[in-house]
């Protein structure tokens, strides 16, 4: 489908450490990266001129988009600028349609985001929930859910392999990781060999990693690989092994591409039943009310995962489900079709 031949598109993306394509396959970004990715490549697939102005420090051509540093963003009329996470002076003077993009749920800087939301002819969030938090603080006026993100779907295109009795954790540790130094054990009492893969850490987002302070959490505990940042393939390995993604988070999410990554992996998420979660997850996962560190959480947390790694049957229902929802709703090209769409029953009030 080349039904966007001749269409010019600027990404500007004035936030966090230079980044390209081959950063997202190679090393691993973080999550409003990787969507920045996919999405243009997204366009780009559809016939469009794509161009992505970031901090990086020189230009790049990767799969059809060009990468530039903002000061390099040529004077030339784009059909369509797409501003993302907050405000940019580089994206001041464009011309075109304006879309704006939130991928946060909190607001450090509420006149940066009145002036986008001002700026923007629409602007777009992930979920409900953070389209809820955007539009209090805001206003509703030409802001639309997207409800869903993008994933390199083609990444499990091959479908899920043979899976271990192995849990996985891949989002930010401090979202809930604290939570599974008590759980595990109590899993791996009744599971006496599941093992638990722990993936990410704070370098993704250009911090000091705190590996070392996490690992002290699962000094003494059998059974734990702490892996830290992995790469792009490794992760993906990872959750096609996994057939649980054990997340007791505790952190108000706005869409979690790690819980879409896993459902396309065919590996379930058991998670808290609140922020995007619920909407991202669906009942493609076990969601657990509460809160982690209350019992009857912990318990049931527990009781879920036990259940997910011993009874295939049980498991291969939720994975059906989450699995075939998954690579239907969150492929770049279903993303990108949802904004097109929005853009044009969405006009500035």
């Amino acid at each position: 489908m080349n039904d966007l031949q001749g269409q010019r598109v600027l990404f500007v993306c004035d936030f966090g450490i230079p980044f390209t394509a081959a950063d997202f396959r190679g090393e691993g970004v973080g999550g409003t990266e990787a969507c920045v990715v996919l999405l243009a490549e997204a366009y780009a697939a559809r016939g469009a001129d794509v161009v992505v102005a970031n901090r990086v420090g020189s230009v790049a051509t990767e799969r059809g988009v060009r990468y530039m540093p903002l000061n390099a963003i040529p004077d030339t009329a784009f059909d369509a600028v797409v501003l993302w996470k907050h405000w940019s002076p580089a994206a001041a003077e464009c011309s075109g349609q304006k879309i704006f993009i939130w991928t946060d749920v909190h607001i450090p800087d509420r006149a940066s985001i009145e002036r986008c939301r001002r700026w923007a002819d629409v602007s777009f969030t992930l979920s409900d929930f953070q389209r809820m938090h955007l539009a209090a603080a805001t206003g509703e006026s030409a802001l639309v859910s997207l409800g869903c993100a993008p994933i390199d779907t083609s990444d499990y295109s091959d479908g899920p392999g043979r899976k271990e009795r192995l849990l996985v954790y891949c989002s930010a540790p401090d979202r809930g990781l604290f939570y599974l130094k008590d759980l595990f054990p109590r899993i791996r009492r009744q599971v006496p060999d599941a093992r638990l893969a722990i993936t990410s850490d704070f370098s993704l987002w250009g911090g000091q990693p705190a590996k070392a302070a996490f690992m002290r959490f699962f000094e003494g505990h059998e059974g734990v690989d702490y892996l830290g940042h992995v790469s792009r393939s490794e992760l993906v390995a990872w959750q096609q092994r996994a057939r649980v993604m054990a997340y007791p988070c505790n952190f108000e999410e706005g869409f979690c591409l790690a819980a879409a990554e896993c459902l396309a992996a065919g590996t379930v998420p058991v998670t808290t039943k609140r922020y995007a979660l619920v909407q991202t997850v669906g009942d493609g996962g076990v969601l657990i009310p509460g809160h982690p560190r209350g019992w009857l959480y912990r318990r049931r947390f527990v009781r879920a995962c036990v259940e997910l790694l011993t009874d295939d049957q049980r498991r291969q229902a939720y994975v059906d489900r989450g699995r075939a929802r998954a690579l239907r709703e969150f492929s770049p090209a279903h993303v990108l079709e949802r904004i097109l769409e929005g853009s044009r029953v969405a006009p500035r009030s």
